[in-house]
């Protein structure tokens, strides 16, 4: 691949390319883009260490984005084996209740858990892999497009409302996955696509107790 090409497929201008082939520079932060570029192991680009080439995932799931049903790469995949050069570690969402203190739970990120992902799937949404973390819906409350248990890909990086996008909100210590209307007044509307027995919410965005947005949905899996 030249210099030109590699430019193209990651972002990076020719002259930082260049500097990485002869040393003049050490490291970048697009080392998981070059590497899936390159298809080569983005631990031993980074590292030395390890297969330069690794294992490749090829299984199918039905996947949902948006609505939209679509055949994609296998996106969650477990397992103990190194990762592929198409594979990164994301971060978890999950709901932690700790017995110290006041026993309220809260919502961490990373908590001793992480999952591999797609990074094709991260490419062709146009999420940072940096930006990226994971999460379980639990409950009805977004039936019948997303359902109890299924997989939320995260992209941290888009906090701003969307109207009629869906998000994941920390709500007190509650990890809850809704859709987002702007309204006056710096408000906005929470709504569940489960309308009949999850009425709408509606809060000011400067009040403490207001839900914070994490991040937008960009992604999810259903599983029966």
């Amino acid at each position: 691949m030249s210099q030109a090409q590699l430019s193209a497929a990651t972002g990076l201008d020719q002259t930082t390319i260049s500097n990485l082939e002869t040393g003049k520079v050490q490291s970048t932060s697009k080392v998981v883009q070059i590497a899936h570029a390159l298809r080569i192991n983005a631990h031993w680009l980074a590292t030395g260490e390890g297969e330069m080439e690794g294992s490749r995932p090829n299984h199918l799931r039905l996947a949902v984005t948006e609505g939209d049903a679509e055949l994609v790469d296998m996106e969650v995949i477990e397992g103990d084996e190194p990762l592929s050069h198409e594979e990164v570690w994301l971060p978890v969402f999950r709901e932690v209740e700790f017995s110290a203190g006041d026993g309220c739970p809260q919502v961490l990120e990373n908590h001793g858990n992480q999952k591999r992902f797609s990074l094709t799937r991260l490419n062709r949404a146009g999420v940072r892999p940096e930006n990226a973390a994971l999460a379980v819906a639990k409950g009805d409350s977004m039936t019948p497009v997303i359902s109890d248990g299924a997989t939320l890909g995260i992209d941290k990086g888009c906090r701003h409302i969307i109207d009629g996008k869906v998000y994941v909100l920390d709500h007190s210590g509650m990890l809850r996955v809704k859709r987002l209307y702007r309204m006056p007044l710096n408000r906005v509307r929470v709504v569940s696509d489960n309308a009949d027995e999850y009425p709408e919410e509606v809060y000011s965005l400067a009040d403490p107790d207001a839900p914070k947005i994490l991040g937008r949905v960009f992604w999810w899996e259903n599983f029966d």
